[in-house]
This record gives structure tokens, C-alpha cells and sequence, in this order.
């Protein structure tokens, strides 16, 4: 059996590692920034409904 030497394997440890930690922090900043869209349009939907509620009360 072949076995990789010890300095590569904690190479490679150390690089999957970082892959790990940076995808998740890449996903958790692409939520918060999917949410902040998310709320910005339901935001203006809402000022919309507002208006729309005000010109039809006069």
C-alpha cells in the first residue's frame, strides 16, 4: 500500500480545510446578501401598498 508522506498529507489537510471554512463563509455571505435583497423588496412593496391605500382614501 502507498502512503502519502506525512508533509503532504498535512498539506493537503490544511488546504481542504480552508476550502471548507471558506465555502461556508462564502454560502453565510450570500444569504445575508440574498436577505438584504429580500427585505429591500418587501420594503418597497409595502411603501407601494401604503401609497396605493392613501390615494384611494381621498
Amino acid at each position: 500500500m502507498h502512503f502519502m508522506h506525512p508533509v503532504n498529507r498535512r498539506i493537503l489537510i490544511a488546504v481542504l480545510a480552508l476550502g471548507t471554512v471558506g465555502g461556508y463563509s462564502l454560502g453565510f455571505a450570500s444569504l445575508r446578501c440574498h436577505n438584504h435583497a429580500r427585505r429591500a423588496a418587501f420594503e418597497q412593496h409595502i411603501a407601494q401598498v401604503c401609497v396605493d391605500a392613501a390615494r384611494q382614501a381621498n
